[in-house]
């Protein structure tokens, strides 16, 4: 019988045995980025090495669905297009018909098919990218994952409950050419990719460490915490509030009228011997506040990642000091005491190497949303920051990223709304490099450096930005390739024509058009 159906797909499919041996290598790796919606794809289980196939034997009008050896046939291809919920179309280039669970069984073990589209949840799919590789492929109406049966041509597919298996993970490659970037891509690029003196040859996080998921922030403090390597996650739809019960601190009061908030007050806490006076108040009599956030200690070797678009902590600072190898990703960071400046940074990052924060959202954060000194290997990629705060003087964030003496790429990001620091670059061991970003509406300054500080700025869009890259006093900016417009297009604090990087290693990366820019980072930024 298998030779029987092997005979039947060399007959339907001759052209394919014309292929040279240059073509075959042409074919994408085992991919782990998320696919570009329209895209043509070949589905690989991880565990067996086969690729989802539409059984050709099977001539109902719902064809079963089977793994075989990838032959390239259409029955092995398909197009998937993400919809406006973030869920996907699995849609088979042989027949047009979609992925299907049978029937719209919530059972273990209901089987997988081709069917029509009628629009139905169990036909369509989420995308979850997996630590260990590939893409975990979960039903919208069961929330069950694609399974294979066995290692053998042939083997079934159907659904069961996700249980980390390697016959439930899946590459999604492109039927032609390499892996690529996409819209939302999770390769990792820049300096976090490349070898450090903490003997990292790049970041792996916990590596393949069996996932932990943690619903309560003593359990993620404790998994965060830990000498071991670790895979940590947070399930979709899941909020984790870190908040502790109010505690009283002292705080200096300012007065928003300069920025036209009459009758609204923002506070800032003194930080060392600062006065209020010198933070701006109008006398340095300090008043009692609250604050109500938790430091969280990430220690190396760790990925923390949400598994769905509605992963969430509140109120917990992230506190990465003196270690390396961590990977944060595709979750929600948010609420830490909105009202106060200094009382919390989203994510700080001190005396480390080897770190990646990878699309990230964060919102209503007291200080720096990600703050880096001293560090190297660090890469922000596909993180979108949200400026906007009615809590604070002009309803928008002042200090979202203040990098001291780091080495830092930024790629495909989104700063919405915001007012300073976005990002503010300090120190002469500064090496920044920002490509493909995006900022919106920002009032102060979209980047500034200082101090010998050297910066990179390509391919980017500034839309009515404020200083797009701003010497601020003895910095050097190299620019080229970028789109201003708005208030950015006649702004003059665009400093470039310096040498930069001559004393460091590149990286390998590819430049994306900037004009195109603001509807690929607005969909693929933050949790996916």
């Amino acid at each position: 019988m298998e030779i029987i159906r092997k005979i039947r797909r060399w007959q339907s499919n001759l052209a394919v045995l014309t292929l040279t041996f240059a073509s075959f290598a042409a074919l994408a790796d085992n991919c782990t980025v998320t696919p570009t919606s329209g895209g043509t794809y070949s589905i690989i289980n991880r565990g067996s090495g086969l690729a989802l196939d539409i059984n050709t034997s099977d001539s109902t009008t719902a064809p079963n669905v089977i793994t075989y050896e990838y032959w390239q046939g259409n029955n092995q291809h398909f197009v998937l297009t993400r919809e406006n919920d973030g869920y996907w179309i699995i849609r088979s280039v042989y027949n047009n018909k979609v992925l299907d669970v049978l029937n719209s069984s919530n059972s273990n073990g209901a089987n997988v098919i081709v069917y029509d589209d009628w629009q139905g949840d169990n036909q369509r799919w989420e995308l979850k990218a997996s630590s260990s590789g590939g893409f975990n492929i979960v039903n919208k109406l069961t929330q069950k994952s694609l399974t294979v049966a066995g290692s053998e041509n042939v083997s079934n597919v159907y659904q069961n409950d996700d249980q980390a298996e390697s016959s439930q993970r899946w590459y999604i490659n492109p039927i032609s050419g390499d892996c690529g970037s996409g819209s939302g891509s999770s390769d990792l690029v820049g300096f976090a990719a490349q070898s450090g003196n903490d003997g990292h040859s790049t970041t792996t996080g916990g590596g393949n460490a069996t996932p932990i998921v943690v619903t309560s922030c003593s359990a993620l403090s404790s998994a965060l915490s830990s000498s071991s390597a670790a895979v940590i996650q947070i399930p979709d739809n899941t909020t984790i509030n870190c908040h502790t019960a109010n505690r009283t601190v002292q705080a200096c009061p300012l007065d928003c009228a300069t920025w036209g908030d009459n009758g609204k007050t923002w506070y800032r806490l003194p930080v060392g011997n600062q006065t209020c006076s010198e933070l701006g108040s109008s006398s340095n009599s300090a008043v009692s506040v609250t604050r109500n956030d938790t430091t969280l200690t990430v220690r190396s070797n760790k990925t923390l990642e949400g598994l769905g678009r509605n992963s969430k902590i509140s109120g917990a600072s992230l506190n990465i000091n003196g270690q390396s190898n961590v990977i944060i990703r595709n979750l929600m960071l948010a609420e830490i005491n909105p009202a106060l400046v200094e009382a919390g940074d989203a994510i700080s990052v001190d005396n480390s190497s080897h770190v990646w924060v990878d699309h990230v959202s964060f919102s209503e954060i007291s200080d720096g949303y990600v703050d880096v000194g001293d560090s190297q290997n660090v890469t922000l990629s596909w993180n979108r920051f949200y400026g906007y705060n009615n809590q604070v003087c002009a309803n928008q964030h002042w200090y979202t990223h203040l990098v001291d003496n780091s080495q830092v790429t930024f790629h495909h990001n989104f700063w919405d709304t915001a007012a300073g620091r976005n990002p503010k670059v300090d120190g002469s061991n500064a090496r920044v490099h920002l490509f493909n970003n995006y900022w919106k509406d920002i009032t102060y300054f979209a980047i500034g450096a200082d101090h010998g500080a050297e910066v990179l700025v390509e391919n980017n869009y500034f839309e009515n930005s404020a200083r797009p890259h701003w010497n601020q006093g003895s910095a050097y900016f190299s620019a080229s390739g970028n789109v201003y417009t708005g208030v950015s297009a006649t702004d003059q604090n665009r400093d470039s024509g310096a040498t930069v990087f001559s004393d460091i290693s590149m990286y390998p990366y590819s430049l994306d058009d900037a004009s195109s820019l603001g509807s690929q980072v607005d969909g693929g930024t933050g949790p996916q």
